[in-house]
């Protein structure tokens, strides 16, 4: 199916216009694991919103280059294992960011209180002012169905019989069979 329903304008706070929204700020775990690949940057925790963690990965980074750079061998190859550690756990800590940063997006998308005033009488449905007339109507249009209390097999009950009311019908209705047969 094509995203393209992603780009319309639906205008308004609908429900609609609230899930488009929603659908353009939510983080995806794809984008994040991509920019993991350059985890010396800190390009993602910049995208899941984690401006300290970015930094102090670019600040190691360029700390490990320059050790490297002026011959400190051992303490910029400890640093790099260092870095490349916390990327690992990195790969862990996506997925529960990811999800706290969805989780929160979506409360307040949908906790957000409407600009637009509800209609008069909205009870949260939408009504006619025709519709018990029209659904009485579609009532009695079903073929087969008899509405509740009007079959008068069922003696103007409001439940179908249990199975040995039926029983008792069926001898019933044999037994008076058998007599006008026999007349």
């Amino acid at each position: 199916m094509s995203d393209a329903w992603k780009n319309l304008n639906l205008e308004g706070d609908g429900l609609q216009a609230a899930n488009l929204k929603l659908v353009q700020q939510m983080k995806k775990r794809r984008q994040a694991y991509i920019l993991l690949a350059f985890f010396p940057l800190g390009l993602h925790r910049d995208y899941l919103e984690d401006v300290r963690g970015a930094w102090l990965y670019r600040i190691a980074s360029i700390i490990a280059v320059a050790g490297f750079w002026l011959g400190y061998l051992w303490p910029a190859l400890t640093l790099v294992a260092l870095i490349t550690g916390f990327a690992l756990y990195d790969i862990r800590w996506i997925e529960d960011k990811v999800t706290a940063i969805n989780k929160a997006l979506r409360i307040q998308a949908y906790k957000a209180k409407p600009s637009v005033p509800m209609p008069k009488d909205f009870r949260g449905r939408y009504t006619d002012e025709g519709l018990d007339d029209y659904l009485k109507l579609k009532e009695q249009e079903r073929g087969g169905h008899v509405a509740p209390g009007k079959d008068p097999a069922l003696n103007s009950r409001s439940r179908a019989p249990s199975f040995a009311e039926q029983e008792a019908m069926l001898k019933a209705l044999s037994k008076s069979k058998s007599d006008s047969s026999s007349d």
